[in-house]
């Protein structure tokens, strides 16, 4: 695959991006998620569960809540991603963290993430990641679905660079409608990571790893 050769910015998601989940990580998630069905279907948090894992993981966590009628769905998974308490289990990638040292000798980098700041905080801890290796970190106050933690992301390096371009810019995560179809939309450049089962509607790089990204990026 041909290297990227436009790339001066590299923004990162921060949830299963820079980590990927673990069964303790899918506990917490998917207990964010009982609660959500609890609320809107009235009942108790013991048949949430039951009605969630009547679906899952048969189904994604998104499918098995539309297949429950629990409206955005979307939305609700992506809240449990970033809101559930899951830095307690997470722990240091020696290669991820050299990763991104050397990516930074090379581009600016950023972090675009949909958990709350303090939040982030917390987990770029955990896993001994020093939140200044990131030019820019734009958390969940901005909203990424609606594309406008993007616009912050490109604004702050468009202050600091007034060549840069969208095209400039590449943005790697792991959900296909936050990670790439927005930053696609918006003339940034993706790639998927942490990806299972390729994805051939779209045509951006796809990765079973982040440390994959070595290919084009370095």
């Amino acid at each position: 695959m041909n290297k990227f050769t436009d790339i001066k910015v590299v923004g990162f998601d921060l949830d299963q991006t820079l980590f990927e989940k673990s069964p303790e990580i899918d506990a917490a998630i998917q207990s964010h998620i009982y609660q959500k069905i609890a609320v809107y279907k009235k009942c108790s948090l013991e048949e949430g569960k039951k009605l969630f894992l009547s679906l899952y993981p048969q189904m994604s966590g998104r499918e098995a809540l539309v297949k429950l009628g629990i409206p955005d769905a979307e939305g609700v998974v992506q809240e449990a991603l970033e809101n559930a308490d899951i830095a307690r289990f997470l722990k240091p990638d020696k290669k991820v963290i050299k990763l991104l040292v050397s990516l930074k000798k090379k581009y600016k980098l950023g972090l675009v993430t949909g958990s709350p700041r303090a939040t982030a905080i917390k987990k770029l801890e955990k896993l001994r990641i020093p939140i200044y290796i990131f030019d820019c970190v734009i958390t969940g106050e901005f909203s990424k679905r609606e594309g406008v933690a993007y616009k912050e992301w490109f604004s702050f390096c468009k202050k600091r660079d007034q060549t840069l371009q969208s095209n400039n810019f590449v943005y790697i995560g792991d959900r296909k409608m936050t990670d790439v179809d927005v930053p696609l939309s918006l003339g940034m450049q993706a790639i998927l990571v942490n990806v299972k089962e390729e994805d051939h509607s779209i045509t951006v790089p796809q990765y079973k790893s982040l440390l994959d990204i070595q290919e084009i990026l370095l």
